[in-house]
Order: structure tokens, then sequence, then C-alpha cells
């Protein structure tokens, strides 16, 4: 049977666990090897609500892949072909080496932790720039619509399709004959 692990981490917990620096280091060892292990940090540059300055000793939450001889793809979230291209080229690693690989998606959050949380407070000229940029799927849309890949009209049926979709899932996930 063929299985590939992919472990999501959060930036801060990445850094902050010492099980993931642990696992990294044993993936070599006969009896714990998976094979390869994809780890993808979820890097929302949120996490403790700081500059990376304040709460680690280096620019990256993936700097302890280089003690574990671990290779960090860093790519740039907003970046839809990048993000793919980055992942793409993480599984032929992992599959041609048989060992880890990190894939740093960097973003952020228009939101804090929860309601009650707004990272305003802690980090106000990042998030003054966050809440003025357009979401990801509008950046993307246009970015289709100017290469002619896409109509703005495909483009809203696909994303109406899509949440079509979800609402479908979500009504059945409710439905209680189907348990």
């Amino acid at each position: 049977m063929a299985y590939m692990p992919i472990i999501l981490h959060g930036d801060a917990s990445f850094q902050g666990q010492g099980i993931n620096y642990e696992l990294m280091q044993m993936a070599d060892l006969d009896d714990y090897s998976t094979g390869g292990t994809i780890h993808v940090v979820c890097n929302n540059q949120i996490g403790f609500t700081t500059t990376p300055a304040e709460n680690r000793h280096g620019l990256y939450s993936t700097v302890l892949g280089i003690g574990a001889d671990v290779p960090v793809i860093h790519v740039n979230a907003d970046c839809p072909i990048e993000v793919e291209y980055a992942f793409a080229t993480a599984i032929q690693f992992r599959n041609h080496f048989h060992k880890d690989v990190i894939v740093d998606l960097i973003g952020y959050r228009r939101l804090g932790h929860n309601e009650i949380d707004t990272p305003d407070f802690t980090q106000p000229l990042m998030y003054k720039e966050i809440k003025s940029r357009p979401n990801i799927y509008n950046l993307y849309k246009e970015e289709l619509i100017e290469e002619g890949a896409l109509t703005e009209q495909e483009a809203d049926s696909r994303w109406q399709a899509l949440m079509d979709h979800y609402k479908e899932g979500a009504e059945m996930a409710q439905d209680d004959s189907l348990q």
C-alpha cells in the first residue's frame, strides 16, 4: 500500500513543539522511517502575535529543519501557481529521496486567533496593509482574467459551482438519515 504522510503545522507550534524536531531526527532510523513526511507549515505570521525576532532565533519558524537536514521550500501563499509548484517539488523530493521535506506556506490571517483577538494591537502596520489587500480569490481571479485564461463570467460561474458543492456537502453532513 502506498502512502504519503502529510502533517499540517501552525508557524508557532512547528517551532515551539519539540516533538516536531524529534520526529525529523528519527525519520531516518529504520524502525521509525515513514519514507518521508511532508510537513506543511501554515505560516500565517501571527504565532504569539509577535514579530519573528521576539519569538525565535531565526527569520523563519522552519529554521529547525536545518538541524535535521530537512529541506525547506518557502512559498508565498498569495501565489497559487507558485504554491502548486512548491507542493509538486516537495512530493517529487519525498518520493525520490524518501526523506522529510518542509513547505513553509507564508501567508497571513485577516483576523486574529478568535473572535475577540485582534492582531491590530501587536502588529498595526502589517494589519493595516492586510486590510487594504484584496483576498486571494480576487487576486487570482484578476490575474487569470488579465491573462485571458478566464472571463469574469466563467470565474464567477466556477466559484458559484464550488459554493453550491460545499453547501450540498454541509447539508448532507446535517442530514440525520445518513448517519
